[in-house]
């Protein structure tokens, strides 16, 4: 009996530190990252999702955008990115505003939609090994079916030393040319 009840708490202690596990991960959002395929632009040092700086007003505006346009910015060059997506509260008065959410929906504290901010980096992919930055994956590198733009699952393997990747986010500048 005592053998039975020693067994049964002990697969429900196990369940309960799984499972807070499970909720911190998810309790950092901030945290989170996709590393997706992007586009760079040199002269801003920036990664942009679109490949022209100004997307704003090709978005709103496609004639005037394409007659007036800062032709320095556009045709931007193909990279991998770094995307970190925060979530808070929009209302300003709210507690979660500017507070990391773990996903959109609506606020649990004070009932209001959710905004996101979107924060991009430029993607260098480092061997642990030979300590050499690259700007494209590895040998080996696999992309996640189905996304699009391009998603990495794994970084690959230095084509000099085969050892595994690591990926690295790092800082990109703002782009002065664009007002928003």
């Amino acid at each position: 009996m005592k053998k039975g009840l020693l067994i049964a708490a002990g697969i429900f202690s196990t369940f309960v530190i799984l499972t807070q596990s499970v909720f911190a991960a998810w309790d950092k959002p901030c945290d989170k990252r996709q590393i997706l395929e992007a586009y760079w632009c040199d002269t801003c040092n920036e990664v942009r999702e679109f490949n022209e700086c100004s997307e704003i007003g090709y978005i709103w505006d496609f004639e005037k955008h394409k007659g007036e346009g800062d032709k320095t910015h556009t045709d931007l060059p193909p990279c991998w990115g770094c995307q970190k997506v925060a979530y808070s509260c929009i209302n300003p008065d709210c507690k979660k505003y500017g507070v990391c959410l773990p996903a959109p929906g609506a606020c649990e504290e004070c009932f209001d939609d959710i905004t996101s901010t979107k924060v991009w980096s430029r993607v260098l992919f480092k061997c642990p090994k030979c300590g050499q930055d690259h700007a494209e994956p590895g040998k080996g590198f696999t992309t996640k079916k189905g996304r699009h733009p391009a998603q990495i699952e794994t970084a690959g393997e230095c084509e000099t030393c085969s050892v595994p990747l690591e990926i690295v986010c790092t800082k990109s500048g703002t782009c002065p040319h664009v007002s928003r």
